[in-house]
């Protein structure tokens, strides 16, 4: 067989893969977008793991993606919703920002917002994957203050489901239909 160029040089794929597990981390903005839509506006937090073990983790991710897709996105994503009548879950994100970086004030400049840091509750979620099968991913569920992550002030949530759609906490009064069930409205 002819040797191949680029053989010594090449970094071998032995299938082995970082894995991110439920728990705490300490994140840091690394992009920023602000979309407006019809209830008020949807923020789009591109974050990374900022220090411990997984350090860049969401970087490496992207880099090996970038080999094989040229449009490949940043994976690590965290959406935040700014509704006009209900303000509150938003306030609380700032303010989880706010504690988390000394000095730092929100001023309604989502610019301001990158390299900040901020504690993110991971968990479990199930998604479709492309062959029809269930795969579990683990993402930023919930925004909270440096530390509290340090601190161990925080609960990891339950495992979000397709079945459910939902986990047991966070349900909103929705619940499952079976297929041939008409929708009530």
């Amino acid at each position: 067989m002819k040797r191949y160029e680029g053989y010594d040089q090449t970094e071998a794929y032995t299938g082995d893969y970082e894995v991110l597990k439920p728990g705490g981390y300490i994140c840091k903005i690394v992009g920023v977008q602000v979309e407006e839509r019809e209830y008020g506006h949807l923020m789009r937090i591109a974050y990374d793991i900022a220090e411990g073990e997984h350090k860049d983790y969401y970087k490496r991710r992207f880099e090996a993606k970038k080999l094989t897709n040229a449009d490949a996105k940043w994976p690590g994503i965290y959406y935040q919703t700014i509704k006009r009548d209900d303000l509150k879950y938003f306030k609380g994100f700032m303010t989880a920002i706010e504690e988390s970086n000394q000095g730092f004030k929100w001023d309604w400049d989502e610019k301001k917002l990158l390299r900040k840091m901020f504690g993110g509750v991971f968990g479990e979620e199930e998604f479709e994957k492309q062959d029809g099968s269930i795969g579990t991913l683990v993402k930023c569920r919930f925004v909270r203050s440096v530390d509290s992550i340090r601190e161990g002030k925080f609960k990891v949530p339950e495992k979000k489901t397709l079945s459910t759609g939902t986990n047991s906490n966070d349900s909103y009064g929705f619940y499952p239909l079976d297929k041939d069930t008409e929708l009530p409205f």
